[in-house]
């Protein structure tokens, strides 16, 4: 899983041109929770939407704008995994 997480952050310069992760990439490769809504609304669901990946003790949150082609990879952030385990 970490390799992936490597791999797709460390897009080449091609795809960095246009875009650095396309969202059907990530979602093909990467098993992730679809989250409601993103924290601190950042981005809004009008400009884009986030994913939640877990890994171990750990949880990602992978961030993507709307493009005219597809949803594109925008940032990617830490989070305290608890805050996302006892949520209903």
């Amino acid at each position: 899983m970490r390799f992936l997480i490597a791999f797709f952050l460390l897009a080449t310069p091609v795809m960095a041109a246009e875009c650095p992760v396309p969202y059907s990439e990530f979602e093909e490769n990467i098993p992730h929770i679809d989250m409601a809504a993103c924290p601190d609304n950042k981005p809004d669901s009008e400009d884009g939407f986030c994913r939640l990946v877990m890994d171990g003790k750990r949880a990602y949150i992978y961030a993507f704008l709307y493009t005219d082609d597809e949803p594109c990879l925008f940032d990617t952030y830490s989070a305290k995994k608890i805050d996302y385990l006892m949520q209903k």
